[in-house]
């Protein structure tokens, strides 16, 4: 599914980081934040926001925890995207404005793989919906194995049977959507079985190189 972004065409630089939990997303965010901070002043951002997090009825839906509603999967996908659009309004436009280069953890793509992997279909209203959203400068995908994924989370987080994070078909699924996206839409795939530090050299690489140029 081809995702249209406008440019942000501000003077800072967006970089998004996409894949599964478990994918190594943290570990490349801490590197590149490290190794791009000689260059100016550097942002970190996390998506979703503590308002999608820490929501009850998102925690009862997802993870069948706590005791808010389960939400219809439509409801989902809006607080999904109305958390997407408050955090480039709160984090994203004012740190680009600002002329500061911003690392996002999670971006648009990762929200669209989610649903996809729950299985709802695009709805007609989606490009309407995200058409005020930015696209990212540089948008690196983490890929790999499912299975290294859930024994990376169940290592993490001890195994919870019944989360949808640690079913290796949901993951699988999760994958292949976010695949489809990163061909669409121009996105840069990584291998997450890769060396740690020599992806971390990579993409620094890339955004070093652009920025320079």
């Amino acid at each position: 599914m081809k995702i249209y972004l406008e440019p942000h065409g501000r003077p800072g630089t967006l970089v998004a980081i996409c894949g599964f939990d478990g994918s190594g997303k943290s570990t490349l965010e801490q590197g590149m934040l490290a190794g791009l901070a000689t260059t100016g002043p550097v942002v970190p951002a996390w998506a979703p926001t503590p308002w999608w997090r820490n929501d009850a009825h998102v925690s009862r839906t997802l993870f069948g925890q706590g005791t808010g509603r389960v939400l219809p999967e439509q409801a989902l996908l809006h607080f999904n995207l109305a958390d997407c659009h408050l955090h480039q309004a709160d984090v994203l436009l004012p740190a680009l404005d600002r002329g500061e280069l911003v690392v996002g953890n999670r971006y648009l793509y990762d929200m669209l793989a989610l649903f996809e992997a729950r299985g709802l279909s695009a709805p007609a209203w989606l490009p309407d919906a995200v058409a005020q959203l930015v696209r990212p400068d540089f948008c690196f995908v983490l890929d790999g194995p499912a299975d290294v994924f859930v024994d990376r989370i169940i290592r993490r987080d001890g195994a919870m049977p019944g989360r949808f994070d640690q079913d290796v078909a949901f993951v699988e699924r999760y994958n292949a959507a976010l695949r489809r996206l990163a061909d669409a839409n121009g996105l840069t795939v990584l291998r997450a079985e890769a060396d740690p530090a020599e992806l971390v050299r990579q993409c620094l690489d890339v955004v070093r190189g652009a920025r320079q140029g």
